[in-house]
């Protein structure tokens, strides 16, 4: 089988292979093709065994793959992901904390897709959140080396968790309309732009990190939902006056504090 799969993508066709013609084992196949050290995925490179005995594989009781991990695997852990081999049964890709490279097409996703983990790899170019699958629940793109402006108006309704930090984003934000089912939203270190919102965050919001960025202009902190905990907003340049919220925290350098406006020397912190 997997001689077969070798031939196909050494074609200058492949861009054109008909995925939905493919068995669930040619797809996985052809997807951890693209990753390094395969065959302790698989167990053999010439004869790889049934995708449902893979390392990291596991499958629904009808032999359709459902879920595929292979996280912290480190600088041993380099390759490229390309969605669309996923086969669409699949609801759960994780691959935190390797060294993955190039980029990737949220459109290619498994539309039953409802958990996406690729934090701490070394992923690039841009990201369209507006392709997202609709069922999706998790998506975790932290601490990559993605760019460029991004959309929060078109977000999965059911999305409980994006979180975009350490990357290179830019431009500036929407937090009005987002998901009434969102609970945290990261988008720290990362260089947004602009005046923020945020008199219309969803009520469900518990942790909302927006430090180290380059946000300006006044803020409104009096309609925080009353479900949010987690909250930073420093190092950015704000102005204007506030009251630090009640109830809220922060986590520098894992010391939990309420000082989450530190960092905006031209904002006034309101003793009350």
């Amino acid at each position: 089988m997997f001689k077969t799969i070798l031939l196909v993508c050494a074609d200058d066709t492949i861009g054109r292979v008909d995925t939905s013609t493919l068995s669930q084992q040619s797809l996985m196949e052809l997807f951890i093709f693209g990753l390094s050290n395969f065959e302790d995925i698989c167990g053999s490179r010439e004869n790889p065994t049934g995708v449902c005995t893979w390392n990291g594989v596991t499958c629904n009781a009808d032999s359709e793959v459902e879920t595929f991990a292979r996280p912290y695997v480190g600088a041993d852990g380099t390759g490229t992901v390309d969605f669309k081999y996923l086969p669409c049964s699949m609801t759960r890709l994780n691959m935190p904390g390797n060294a993955l490279v190039g980029t990737i097409e949220l459109r290619d996703l498994p539309k039953c897709m409802n958990y996406l983990m690729l934090d701490s790899n070394t992923l690039s170019g841009t990201v369209n959140l507006d392709d997202l699958p609709a069922l999706i629940q998790h998506v975790i793109l932290g601490e990559n080396k993605f760019t460029g402006d991004i959309s929060l108006k078109r977000l999965p309704k059911w999305l409980h968790e994006l979180l975009l930090y350490r990357n290179s984003f830019e431009g500036s934000i929407c937090l009005t309309t987002l998901p009434p089912a969102l609970e945290s939203l990261h988008l720290d270190c990362n260089r947004f732009v602009g005046s923020l919102d945020l008199t219309r965050l969803p009520q469900s919001l518990e942790t909302l990190l927006l430090d180290n960025n380059m946000f300006s202009g006044e803020i409104d902190v009096g309609h925080l939902p009353a479900s949010l905990v987690h909250f930073s907003i420093r190092n950015n340049r704000l102005c204007g006056t506030v009251r630090t919220p009640p109830g809220v925290f922060c986590r520098p350098r894992y010391a939990r504090s309420d000082r989450v406006f530190d960092g905006n020397p031209d904002l006034i912190i309101d003793p009350q």
